[in-house]
């Protein structure tokens, strides 16, 4: 299998399409949300909290998942992953009203998000190593095709909510996401030494040609995970990634509810959920690839900027306005996400790239934990805005832990 991939490398790129449209199932929830609410007999509020609560636990077993490949090879992780991951969407067909959101998160949003965290690193490393002469490209058409998945998903998810409910339309997609992901999975190995050094040099060339100032360092270093722990270039990116989160988080799972109370039709709602997965699909690959143009700090420092400008915006907005700006919101949001990996690879270097993946990952865990809590603390001072106002000053917090952290690593091996 060595040989085929490295001759045809493409074959990672399919793998990852295919997982990642399956592992994003929890970005339709817009669409769910009310389904479910009358399914299990929760409330609105407590149907959201679902999909925060699979990005919790994706952190969590992001970290197992990490250390669990220096043990066993990547693919096995991963179709580990896959089975839990899907066994949470089926547990969503086995339970009926009167279901406890308790019960929801430990049935569905832990097998589902812990289930993403096992096959997240070994994914992420996988494509990193495979494509170290262009990880940013790689990245971004893995997350652009897969989003352009979603927005058929989104549509055919509505149709059969509406023709089948809810139980029977998760049900499907749990058995095909399980034979998706399994089969996928199944190639997600790791590349030969001196195939990874051989692209590793080219992408080294090309920095060292271009010059560019805050992108990664000319000299390619290797940190283990607890290496990396001790830098303060980890805790800036990881912190990043906490405070700017929840300018998506706290606002997609109710995008379909928000779009009907500001003034559109539910099916203009609906497509608010189409469209922006659509947009978000040039995001994550416009940015990534830009990246490797400009640098991964240059390339995060703009489009955190322009997070917050429609962060800001989209309080405000009603009607056809709110569908634009926020479809203009996820395109940015997401294209900056899809960096963080691009990131800790060129940093941290490709030995331990699974394991420090899974690291950097946890904090979709503590965003997701400490969001909720922030807003319930906030809102009777805040109001109705509270969600906006909390995602606005965590992106702007981003913006300035980006701006001074020092992508440079390689001066502190030179320092040991």
């Amino acid at each position: 299998m060595q040989k085929t991939i490295s001759k045809n490398r493409w074959i990672i790129l399919v793998s990852g399409v295919i997982v990642w449209a399956c592992t994003s199932f929890p970005s339709l929830w817009g669409v769910f949300q009310a389904d479910a609410a009358a399914t299990y007999g929760i409330t609105l509020e407590e149907s959201a909290m679902l999909f925060p609560m699979c990005t919790a636990f994706f952190g969590i077993f992001s970290i197992v998942g990490g250390k669990l490949q220096g043990k066993f090879p990547p693919n096995l992780v991963a179709i580990a992953g896959s089975v839990m991951m899907a066994t949470g969407v089926i547990m969503l067909s086995v339970l009926g009203e009167g279901t406890t959101i308790t019960k929801l998160y430990l049935c569905f949003s832990m097998p589902f998000g812990g289930g993403c965290g096992l096959i997240s690193p070994a994914m992420s490393a996988a494509i990193m190593k495979w494509y170290a002469d262009k990880k940013g490209w790689a990245m971004g058409i893995c997350g652009a095709v897969s989003s352009l998945l979603l927005v058929v998903l989104t549509y055919l998810s509505e149709y059969l909510l509406g023709a089948w409910g809810m139980q029977r339309t998760v049900f499907i997609y749990g058995v095909v996401f399980m034979v998706l992901c399994v089969v996928s999975c199944f190639v997600l190995i790791n590349p030969s030494r001196e195939y990874l050094m051989e692209k590793t040099a080219i992408a080294m060339a090309a920095q060292a040609g271009a010059q560019q100032k805050g992108s990664a360092p000319v000299k390619m270093v290797e940190f283990t995970p607890g290496e990396m722990l001790k830098t303060k270039q980890f805790w800036l990116l990881f912190m990043a990634g906490v405070f700017v989160n929840p300018a998506y988080m706290l606002i997609a799972p109710a995008i379909v509810t928000l779009g009907i109370s500001r003034g559109l039709s539910e099916s203009l709602a609906v497509s608010a959920v189409a469209l922006a997965t659509g947009v978000s699909a040039i995001g994550k690959f416009v940015v990534p690839a830009l990246s490797d143009k400009i640098g991964r700090k240059k390339c995060a420092i703009i489009f955190t900027v322009c997070t917050l400008v429609f962060s800001v915006l989209l309080m405000g907005a009603h009607g056809i306005s709110l569908l634009v700006i926020y479809s203009a919101m996820v395109f940015t949001y997401f294209g900056w996400t899809m960096l963080i990996t691009p990131f800790i690879t060129d940093m941290f270097g490709n030995a331990n790239a699974g394991a420090n993946v899974g690291f950097i990952s946890l904090y979709s865990t503590v965003a997701s934990l400490a969001a909720p809590v922030l807003v319930s603390l906030l809102s009777p001072v805040l109001g109705a805005n509270v969600n906006h106002i909390v995602g606005i000053a965590g992106v702007l917090i981003a913006v300035i832990l980006i701006f001074v952290m020092d992508t440079d690593t390689s001066k502190l091996k030179t320092e040991e």
